[in-house]
């Protein structure tokens, strides 16, 4: 499957048909309605649920393809679009139309309107987050990093910035299901180390970039870049429930 573009010397070949409407999932099946079925809180539980395993989804999808733009694994970076396609997207449909029926087409009380807006806020958010994972991944064959072989470890520590903002997606989104603003406060409180650890891998790619090695050195520092700028949209969450 071509992920990542054409080659260079391939413009004999016909060029690739986008495939549309990948997502297969049928709106009926959300049982939207203009009142619902039951209780008030148990749709907006379901609400709840939803936002919670799309945002594990996108924990994962980020997790990977930190993994393998260190490990320079084409073919885990190509998965990361699969895994997109099939579960990411569809979750983001049904939280969408989730959130737009309920705001828009029930009378809701005002604070139940406002649970229904911040899941919609949420949603953006992992929107961004989810094409940030992508992005890394079409860099993966583009760069590479020296310890490649060590499986858990990269010398400008992508892996462990990685799985912190995970985690603080993870804190960010359990704030507002579970009402506990500690868990947005933690969030907050990581972010202090992956500054340290962007600052220490720019600071690294700086002494040592030359004309010979400028082009993987970007590609790098891209990488970097997206992790901190993921970290930075957990926060965005989580100021939102202190």
């Amino acid at each position: 499957m071509a992920l990542f573009g054409k080659k260079s010397g391939d413009s004999s070949k016909s060029t690739a048909i986008p495939k549309a409407f990948t997502i297969q999932i049928d709106p009926s099946k959300f049982n939207l309605a203009t009142k619902p079925a039951g209780p008030i809180n148990e749709q907006l539980e379901t609400l709840k649920q939803k936002l919670t395993k799309l945002s594990s989804n996108v924990e994962n999808n980020l997790m990977l393809v930190v993994r393998a733009s260190t490990k320079k694994n084409r073919d885990l970076a190509a998965s990361a679009f699969t895994f997109d396609e099939q579960y990411i997207q569809k979750g983001k449909f049904e939280v969408e139309y989730m959130t737009l029926a309920y705001s828009n087409f029930q009378k809701l009380s005002d604070a139940d309107q406002k649970t229904v807006l911040d899941a919609r806020m949420i949603l953006k958010e992992l929107e961004r987050l989810a094409q940030f994972a992508l992005n890394i991944a079409d860099k993966t064959e583009y760069i590479q990093l020296a310890n490649i072989q060590e499986l858990h470890k990269d010398e400008y520590g992508l892996k462990p910035m990685g799985d912190i903002t995970a985690e603080m997606i993870k804190k960010a989104v359990e704030a507002f299901v579970s009402g506990n603003s500690k868990h947005a406060s933690e969030t907050l409180d990581m972010m202090k180390e992956i500054d340290g650890l962007y600052n220490a891998a720019v600071q690294k790619l700086r002494s040592e970039v030359n004309d010979q090695n400028i082009t993987n050195f970007t590609g790098i520092l891209s990488v970097v870049e997206h992790v901190k700028a993921s970290a930075e949209i957990a926060c965005v969450i989580a100021r939102n429930f202190c």
